[in-house]
């Protein structure tokens, strides 16, 4: 049998990842009772969570690396294709650089978090601009107020072309 490769947000896998796990839970919680022991609540199934390790190997193995590493930089849901599954919105919560000997290639290891439909997704924190960004692709992006976004950022100089690596703060 010949499983499809890997993909997200339009990243194909040119080799599926060495080691792969999809996580299904319930979500539980167990109460204690006074003088009865205890009682197990069900609060419904909790998102599924996909790891795993892969290597990206030949001369352009860094440039791969580089794609995904961008991806994870941009944050917000995508497609998620696996292997012998239905395709799922996700978001890539985690990635690693993994060191490995050897020349032409890159390991690595990652983290999907399943994201459900109509949920809404709103980065936090700081982020990393890619080079050609603007404040206007972050307020889309994340259904920011664009003032609001510039009252949070007041150290960038030119919200329509930031600088490579510049900070952005979620308002």
């Amino acid at each position: 049998m010949k499983l499809m490769t890997m993909s997200f947000k339009g990243i194909c896998w040119q080799v599926n990842p060495t080691e792969l796990s999809v996580e299904y839970a319930q979500n539980i919680r167990e109460t204690a009772l006074p003088f009865a022991g205890s009682r197990l609540t069900d609060l419904g199934v909790k998102k599924r969570r996909v790891t795993g390790k892969g290597y990206f190997v030949g001369r352009d193995c860094m440039e791969q690396w580089k794609r995904l590493e961008g991806l994870f930089r941009e944050g917000g849901p995508g497609n998620l294709q696996l292997p012998g599954l239905e395709p799922f919105r996700a978001v890539l919560s985690e990635l690693k650089l993994l060191g490995e000997e050897g020349a032409d290639i890159v390991k690595y290891g990652f983290s999907f978090t399943e994201a459900w439909a109509g949920e809404s997704y709103r980065g936090q924190g700081a982020h990393r601009a890619a080079a050609g960004e603007s404040l206007w692709d972050y307020a889309g992006r994340y259904g920011w107020d664009m003032e609001l976004l510039r009252e949070a950022n007041p150290h960038i100089r030119d919200i329509a072309c930031l600088e490579l690596g510049e900070e952005v703060f979620a308002p």
